[in-house]
């Protein structure tokens, strides 16, 4: 009985993990808006995000401009984004960039931390971002999530710590 418990125990714990934490430690990413953002206009693919960050989609469906904003190049899940977004990793974006700002195309605004996507986000009108999904809280909305590498409108099943 006691070793039932234990294998229990330790199902439990793995299930539990995998909610939590994609394939390879990946989290679950939330792409989102601000709260007050009518998401039924927005109908987001994977093709619309990818040229949201690549800045060739510059503007939602009402005319209003789209704010993208990123994390630091470094951050994993900028890093975990950018892979499964926009197929390459944030160093390599790096000379696409430099051709871009001489058209007069400046890359999405960067910032340092997922709190400061969560202000930026619900402070600028027309913004777009990403964080874990246990960061999520009552500024934004998520319409799109990232997890094992694939993107979906429906929110996948994790918990947080």
């Amino acid at each position: 009985m006691h070793q039932l418990f234990i294998r229990f125990i330790i199902a439990s714990t793995m299930l539990l993990a995998d909610f939590t934490q994609a394939k390879d430690g990946q989290s679950t990413i939330a792409v989102v808006v601000a709260e007050q953002q009518n998401i039924a206009s927005l109908n987001l693919s994977t093709k619309n995000l990818n040229l949201i960050y690549w800045r060739k989609q510059l503007f939602w469906p009402k005319g209003i401009r789209i704010q993208p904003v990123n994390l630091g190049s470094e951050h994993p899940l900028r890093i975990q984004f950018s892979q499964t977004v926009l197929g390459s990793l944030p160093k390599k974006q790096v000379d696409y960039w430099n051709g871009q700002y001489f058209n007069g195309v400046l890359p999405p605004h960067s910032v340092d931390s997922e709190e400061a996507v969560l202000r930026y986000v619900s402070q600028t009108k027309g913004a777009i971002g990403y964080i874990d999904a246990c960061a999520l809280d009552a500024r934004v909305q998520a319409v799109l999530w990232i997890k094992n590498g694939q993107l979906s409108r429906q929110a996948p099943i994790f918990s947080c710590p």
